[in-house]
């Protein structure tokens, strides 16, 4: 979580799709912040401090490959990462200089 800020950063911008990267998609992102509440009973007042998550907002969908708003906010959120063929990591491992096959 690091440092978090007492007011959230608010920043609009264009980016790539994260499906097809190819077409731009409006988003607004809200940094994490915190505030703090009071509360009162008995007399006695307390202030308790409360975590806001970082906020992603999709204005619009994507107009190459028409992903809706809800699928780019997921895939901004989870992260679209393509899954290698079994090739595609044997072919990494051996630039890497790793073994391939574990002797028994």
């Amino acid at each position: 979580m690091g440092h978090v800020q007492a007011r959230p950063t608010i920043e609009t911008k264009a980016i790539k799709c994260p499906l097809c990267n190819v077409g731009d998609v409006d988003v607004q992102i809200t940094s994490e912040y915190m505030s703090v509440h009071s509360s009162h009973a008995a007399g006695r007042r307390s202030r308790i401090p409360n975590y806001h998550p970082e906020k992603i907002e999709v204005f619009s969908k994507c107009p190459k490959c028409n992903a809706s708003k809800k699928e780019i906010k997921e895939a901004i959120e989870k992260g679209t990462t393509e899954k290698l063929s079994h090739e595609e990591r044997l072919k990494r491992l051996k630039e890497a200089g790793l073994p391939t096959r574990i002797k028994g």
